[in-house]
């Protein structure tokens, strides 16, 4: 069983537009991430902020009502990143394995997914890809977690930072080596954007 959490409250300042909604080969880039999670996610639960409602009727559009798709509607959203990491965690059973999607991550490829679900081990907390660039390996995005790892997040402040969480736990930490780069990109603007896509 694995449960994933998609991180979409934000509010995409410098790309001008929602990043859930990019158009990504003619359908949003949330859609575009579902797609590629909803063959090994049992449940999903979608963080939003004030997108919830055009996210949201985005997603119905293609699934319908889904039992595996939530929506989660984080009001702490503005207080940053680590609010709507804890309002998915509180989401969670607590007793599966969970993975961390950001939605500034659309183009991973089922490859990486598949590589860390095939390579997790509970006994360690934190699963993270990680790409060897200029011969110096660098941990990326997604995460996989271990379901312990629920009562670690909620049991920090609500302005924490996620990779001083990790940070924290470190030696509980299995690095698995990708050939994907993407896993070390974070779509932030519409120049990076259309790079990447245009790539």
């Amino acid at each position: 069983m694995l449960e994933t959490i998609i991180l979409s409250a934000g509010q995409s300042s410098r790309m001008g537009s929602d990043k859930a909604l990019l158009d990504i080969d003619g359908i949003p880039a949330i859609v575009h991430i579902l797609n590629k999670i909803l063959s090994f996610s049992d449940h999903i639960y979608i963080i939003l902020g004030d997108n919830l409602g055009t996210v949201k009727s985005e997603v119905l559009a293609y699934f319908g009502n889904s039992n595996t798709i939530n929506f989660i509607h984080n009001e702490l959203h503005k207080k940053g990143m680590f609010s709507s990491v804890q309002k998915g965690f509180e989401g969670v059973s607590g007793k599966n394995a969970v993975m961390l999607q950001l939605i500034d991550q659309p183009f991973i490829s089922l490859n990486v997914y598949e590589e860390l679900i095939s390579n997790y081990d509970p006994e360690n907390l934190i699963t993270q890809p990680s790409y060897v660039t200029d011969k110096v390996k660098r941990g990326g995005h997604p995460l996989l977690f271990a379901p312990a790892f629920k009562d670690i997040v909620l049991s920090y402040s609500v302005d924490s930072q996620l990779s001083n969480v990790i940070k924290d736990n470190r030696e509980s930490r299995k690095f698995i080596e990708v050939n994907d780069e993407s896993v070390l990109h974070n779509l932030n603007t519409k120049k990076e954007f259309n790079d990447k896509f245009e790539g």
